[in-house]
């Protein structure tokens, strides 16, 4: 008897509170759904007070925002679960993301502090909703965790992605640099070659000009072959000065090229240095190989808030959105820029020369 009416008891104790459990849930979704205007202003009062040029966008600022819906919508999903435990996100998960990483996690640790502070006031005024404000916390954890997971992924394929293409594009110019600059200087030393064979067994003595035009075209092939492979042979840079005058000294232009570095290139971080030396690079090549010009002036300024570099050349110029030879270049050049979190101006018209401009932000001064 004793037994029966201790196990009727236990039922009864469990059956109250199952019968509450509905009503808990229907209590705590309603708050969150009555506080999702402010909720969400809050969450886009921590953006302002957040430096990222990304977020300052209207396409940025409109994915995190979006992104913040969809994880309050993910955490009433989750409370109207009603078993204790985080349901599977409910909202999409954006792949494609304009913010990086760090910046995405940075974006989700605020959008969590402000939820959890209008969560936890829930349970201040009505400690019964704990096993609710639990069961909130833990599912606004794991969609902000499975949000992060899947676009880091994807922002990790898409930059393996640009890389492949990067070397594919860089072979494609090696080949056509070996092939252009190289393929004429061979062809006449071979063709010079063949006549001094022929003149030889007529008339020794008008072979010897054949021979020595033959042996300038090779000078010549060697020398553009220098300056093809010395871009191959760059380790990582640090110093920029030094790198770019090593650079113009192994190209060996006709053109007179001048070169001036300002500031003290602490102020930017080394792979910065690394990045803008190549973009300069390229422009400097594209400058000698495609403008015959009879000068360079190469220029790099140096801050604490900023890297400007620019290239001028009285060369030939083009029409920027017509090059053909040059349009991997170019395209290169402008996505480091924008890896960086920089811009490229290139401003050129046929005939009056060409000028690159590469500016980038830099995080402010180092300390030593």
């Amino acid at each position: 008897m004793d037994l029966e009416r201790r196990v009727s008891g236990m039922v009864q104790d469990a059956a109250g509170p199952l019968s509450k459990v509905g009503e808990r849930q229907e209590r705590f979704a309603a708050l969150i759904g009555a506080d999702r205007t402010a909720i969400l202003a809050a969450y886009a009062r921590s953006l302002d007070a957040w430096p990222n040029p990304v977020v300052a966008e209207p396409g940025g600022r409109d994915q995190v925002m979006a992104s913040g819906a969809e994880l309050l919508a993910d955490v009433l999903a989750s409370v109207w679960g009603g078993d204790g435990h985080p349901m599977p996100a409910a909202g999409p998960v954006q792949a494609e993301s304009r913010l990086g990483p760090a910046d995405l996690v940075r974006a989700a640790g605020a959008f969590f502090n402000v939820a959890v502070g209008f969560l936890g006031l829930y349970v201040t005024d009505h400690p019964e909703l704990l096993p609710c404000f639990i069961t909130a916390v833990r599912a606004l954890n794991e969609s902000i965790s499975h949000r992060i997971r899947v676009a880091t992924l994807a922002h990790t394929g898409s930059l393996l992605e640009r890389v492949d293409q990067a070397h594919i594009d860089e072979r494609h110019r090696i080949a056509r640099d070996l092939h252009d600059r190289l393929g004429e200087g061979m062809s006449v030393a071979l063709r010079q070659l063949e006549l001094h064979e022929m003149a030889s067994r007529q008339d020794p003595r008008t072979s010897a000009p054949r021979a020595a035009m033959a042996n300038q075209a090779l000078v010549e092939a060697m020398r553009r072959l220098r300056l093809v492979t010395s871009g191959l042979r760059q380790d990582s840079v640090r110093s920029l000065e030094k790198a770019l005058l090593r650079y113009v000294e192994d190209a060996d232009a006709d053109a007179e090229v001048r070169l001036r570095v300002n500031g003290d290139e602490r102020w930017a971080p080394l792979p910065v240095i690394d990045e803008a030396f190549l973009i300069i690079r390229e422009a400097i090549r594209n400058a000698l190989a495609h403008g015959s010009p009879r000068l360079v002036h190469i220029e790099v300024a140096l801050a604490p808030h900023e890297l400007l570099a620019w290239v001028e050349d009285d060369g030939t110029g083009f029409v920027p959105s017509q090059a053909r030879d040059a349009g991997i270049g170019l395209a290169s050049m402008r996505e480091r820029a924008a890896l960086l979190g920089g811009r490229l101006r290139i401003a050129s018209v046929p005939g009056q020369g060409t000028v690159v401009e590469l500016l980038v932000p830099l995080p402010g001064h180092r300390h030593e």
